[in-house]
């Protein structure tokens, strides 16, 4: 009995990282043509800036990865920011996915329209997360 409380024990202290997970809470994209940037602006609650963060974004155009990025730690407690740069045309679909240093993951999508930026809000794209 003592031997099967002990194994259990152990269990819970490597499992429990796992129930941190912390994909951000949302994401927001819009995209400048006429400089050639992408601002991914996401939440993303960090406990600890250096242990929690956006820690890989991968960029797509049309379904074809065009960017991946490591980052090393988050600058704000609360968001995650960067301006990427970026070729796309009216009518492409940007998709960004965001991956937690503790699991978790959130995915966005943009289609580039003829205005300078698109707003983010409902309807602007759809919304994939995974990690929760």
């Amino acid at each position: 009995m003592r031997k099967a409380l002990i194994i259990l024990m152990c269990f819970f202290v490597v499992a429990a990282p796992a129930g941190f997970a912390t994909p951000p809470v949302s994401i927001s994209l819009s995209y400048d043509p006429a400089k050639g940037y992408l601002h991914v602006q996401a939440v993303h609650p960090s406990f600890d800036l250096e242990k929690s963060y956006v820690r890989l974004m991968n960029v797509s155009v049309n379904g074809a990865q065009v960017l991946a990025l490591n980052y090393f730690k988050q600058n704000d407690y609360n968001e995650f920011t960067d301006d990427v740069p970026l070729t796309a045309r009216i009518g492409d679909t940007i998709r960004v996915d965001l991956f937690c240093t503790l699991g978790g993951e959130m995915a966005q999508k943009l289609i580039v329209a003829k205005s300078r930026t698109t707003p983010p809000g409902p309807g602007a794209g759809e919304t994939a997360v995974k990690g929760e």
